[in-house]
Formats: structure tokens, sequence, C-alpha cells
């Protein structure tokens, strides 16, 4: 019984000094791949970008970013690049014609309600 509980405090013990390094490996690995860019949806673009998420990149929010958008001085490019420029997506994404009309399209549903 003395050998079974000693064995088990020594296993908790060790299994707790290795867990702490396998969790340094697991955060190195996901900064690892973090390096690459995620792709937002349009929708998370067009919404991160009305709740200020791009403000540093010149993108105002909330109603200064919807009379922007009325006055055709914030286009779905303009959203693009904010997040280009935020790490938020790859440059290939301006060339992506899809993804910008769906960005334009969540535009336009701004400015029309």
């Amino acid at each position: 019984m003395k050998n079974s509980i000693i064995s088990t405090l020594s296993a908790l013990i060790v299994s707790s000094l290795v867990t702490p390094v396998l969790a340094n490996e697991v955060i190195t690995i996901n900064r690892a791949n973090a390096i690459k860019i995620e792709r937002i949806t349009p929708f998370n673009l067009v919404h991160g970008s009305y709740q200020g998420r791009f403000t540093n990149q010149g993108i105002p929010s909330n109603l200064s970013l919807l009379s922007k958008i009325h006055s055709h001085r914030i286009q779905a490019e303009d959203l693009v690049q904010a997040a280009i420029a935020s790490g938020r997506l790859a440059k290939d994404t301006l060339n992506d014609a899809q993804y910008l009309n769906s960005v334009e399209w969540l535009l336009n549903q701004l400015d029309r309600n």
C-alpha cells in the first residue's frame, strides 16, 4: 500500500515537471505556425472594421465608418489593405475578386441599413 502511494506521488511529481516542458513546446509550435497569416472571412473583416479593429490602419469605426462607406470614401480594397497591414490577410487577397466582391457586398448592406 505504501509503495503504491509513493509510486503514485512520484508519478504525479514527474508528470508535473514534464507537463510545463511539453506545454512550452506546444506554444513554440503554435508560434511557429502563427507566422502563417490567417485568412479572415469577409464578414469578420467588415464586422471587425465596424468594431474598430483597424483604426491603427486608418479605418474609422462605427458611425464614422458608415459615413465613409455611404460617401464611397471607404471601399473593399481599403479594408483588405488594412487587414494586410495588420497581418490578418495575405497580400494576394487584393487579387481575389470573389473575396473583394463579398466585402463590397457586405459594405453595401451596411450602407443600406
